[in-house]
């Protein structure tokens, strides 16, 4: 009876209720002007604004963000000013961001230095409201 117990005490220690989900990347982004950004990033993005013509029609990936993460980032990208000519000129990969869980997105990312982003940044990446 003990032996029995011990099981099903080890069996609900063991089983959390914790739900973890499994990423594509661990992203760092890389603000302009940042250190990280003058050592250069793996690739330079730019975050569509979900009802924009482009975002609608375009050819933009979308990703889902599902929050911030400690792992080691296997990944640091750029976000660019939508102003920016780099922008404008159509050099940067094209995202949307998706919160979405009825579509799938193209990739499921967590950001490992959510804490050193600005307001405006979370914003675009919908880690805040």
């Amino acid at each position: 009876m003990k032996k029995l117990l011990g099981i099903v005490v080890l069996g609900l220690l063991l089983s959390g209720n914790g739900h973890t989900e499994s990423v594509d990347f661990a992203v760092n982004i890389s603000e302009p002007g940042s250190i990280s950004s003058i050592l250069g990033s793996d690739l330079t993005i730019e975050i569509l604004d979900p009802g924009s013509i482009s975002s609608i029609l375009g050819d933009a990936e979308t990703w889902k963000v599902v929050g911030a993460c400690s792992n080691v980032p296997n990944l640091t990208v750029e976000i660019l000013d939508p102003g920016s000519i780099s922008s404008i000129l159509g050099d940067a990969k094209q995202i949307k961001i998706t919160d979405n869980s009825i579509f799938s997105a193209d990739k499921t990312i967590c950001i490992t230095n959510a804490k050193d982003l600005n307001v405006e940044t979370l914003k675009l990446l919908r880690l805040i409201d």
